[in-house]
């Protein structure tokens, strides 16, 4: 237990605000940029940044959509629902939640 735990600040997802962007696009599965920062209240340059690790690790996929205007968009992979699934099992064991 205790190596899975401390393995957890290897994942991509060991990173707080990069769990909160995973567990939110897992509820939504594909979500716009604007949309994503709002509700996790950041600023560009700081969802930008983790956006871009989390795609460097094949956790998401982010690509630009048109409409009215050009609309950066961010979904999650199924390589990201395994490892976000991974995460958390490891942190209810840790908990002792079943």
């Amino acid at each position: 237990m205790i190596e899975e735990l401390a393995g957890l600040s290897k994942s991509p997802l060991g990173n707080p605000t990069r769990l909160a962007i995973a567990l939110y696009l897992l509820s939504k599965e594909r979500t716009t940029f604007t949309e994503l920062k709002k509700a996790l209240k950041l600023t560009s340059g700081n969802l930008e940044f983790h956006l871009k690790a989390l795609e460097e690790a094949g956790i998401i996929r982010t690509y630009y959509g048109f409409g009215r205007r050009p609309r950066k968009f961010v979904e999650i992979t199924d390589e990201g629902v395994k490892e976000l699934t991974k995460v958390i099992r490891v942190l209810r064991e840790a908990v002792g939640s079943d």
